[in-house]
């Protein structure tokens, strides 16, 4: 008689219950929010003085800007052919804090909830040299071209020994035509060299195979100039 059921709080425990959770509030400011109906999950406050929870948060992830070089617009001019959106990112954080004092964030887990579409720009190529693209840099050419390949390159002309005025692809030799192994980049290929500028695989040589490039110049100064370096060669999209 007067007993209360087994399993249910008594007065005192509902009282004891409602002081510590007023305790809670007053310690523990950031608990207000952990505590938000479906914001946090194991709130705990431990005897030592710290109280821990998790949340699920997202946050949004910027697009990237990719830049391709295109023949089809004029020199110097560019055009969005994609605006891009924003991904998203979801991260399980813990937190935690001791005695009121600041709250301690650290990531658990994180997964891409959506992946974010990169903004694409069109840039003309304007005549080489491409000044304004080398710029720029070349951090971003692999975004820009379909491939990059290190290469030997050495200068020619249509007038040097062994050399004749018509190419492969019955263009005259000269700036903007060179000299490639078609097994590695087939002829009539367009082609971006970094110091050297636009060009088009036009021609063949016995001497070059593999990785080495024949760069046609106009002048025998300006092929001297030149001489023989490594280069990257981007073939454009």
């Amino acid at each position: 008689m007067g007993r209360e059921k087994k399993g249910t709080p008594g007065l005192i425990g509902r009282l004891l219950g409602t002081v510590l959770v007023l305790l809670t509030i007053a310690l523990y400011p950031a608990a207000l929010t952990a505590a938000a109906p479906g914001s946090a999950t194991h709130v705990v406050w431990h005897r030592d003085g710290l109280l821990t929870w998790q949340r699920v948060e997202h946050r949004a992830l910027a697009p990237q800007t990719v830049y391709r070089l295109t023949l089809a617009l004029p020199p110097g001019r560019s055009r969005v052919v994609a605006r891009g959106a924003s991904g998203l990112l979801e991260e399980h954080v813990g937190y935690a804090q001791r005695d009121g004092g600041p709250v301690h964030r650290h990531v658990i887990s994180m997964r891409i909830v959506q992946a974010a579409r990169p903004r694409i720009v069109a840039d003309g190529i304007p005549s080489a040299p491409l000044s304004s693209f080398e710029a720029r840099g070349v951090t971003g050419m692999t975004l820009m071209a379909r491939s990059a390949i290190e290469m030997l390159a050495t200068a020619y002309t249509a007038d040097c020994a062994g050399c004749g005025g018509m190419t492969a692809i019955g263009r005259r030799a000269g700036y903007g035509i060179v000299a490639v192994d078609p097994h590695v980049i087939p002829l009539g290929t367009r082609l971006y060299i970094k110091g050297y500028g636009l060009a088009v695989a036009g021609d063949t040589g016995g001497a070059i195979v593999g990785d080495r490039i024949d760069l046609g110049f106009d002048s025998l100064r300006d092929a001297m100039l030149f001489g023989r370096r490594p280069v990257t060669v981007y073939r454009l999209k």
